[in-house]
């Protein structure tokens, strides 16, 4: 691996103090949020294996921001109606952030980025 480049997998970053912490935030993210709960796997089902995803984030002139990782799913093995019901992804489509953007730019409004590093809803 070159420097300043994104890891594939887990293996080729296992040596690096960033990757490292990146992966030891996302954990700790996941056990505050309480993400996952422990269960028994059904009868006649499969687990779903994880992956570790690795992005860097850069300032404008190019230098590192921070080291990014996530730990997602496998859900590309799973079968509609017998390991999931429903699937649910909250993301904007780019046809909404153009629509965002024309508005703001048509009536003078500042636009702000916001990057959200996690969003659980926390039932009370």
């Amino acid at each position: 691996m070159a420097i300043n480049e994104e890891p594939w997998d887990f293996n080729e970053e296992k040596e690096s103090k960033a990757w490292k912490a990146a992966c030891g935030e996302e954990i700790e993210s996941i056990t505050r949020n309480k993400t996952w709960d422990m269960v028994d796997l059904p009868y006649g089902s499969k687990t779903i294996g994880l992956k570790w995803v690795f992005k860097l984030k850069r300032n404008s002139d190019g230098s590192i921001n921070k080291h990014k990782a996530r730990l997602v799913a496998k859900g590309y093995v799973q079968r509609h109606g017998v390991d999931v019901d429903e699937v649910f992804a909250p993301v904007a489509r780019i046809e909404t952030v153009r629509f965002i953007i024309a508005l703001a730019a048509s009536n003078g409004w500042e636009i702000h980025h916001l990057d959200v590093k996690q969003r659980f809803f926390m039932e009370n």
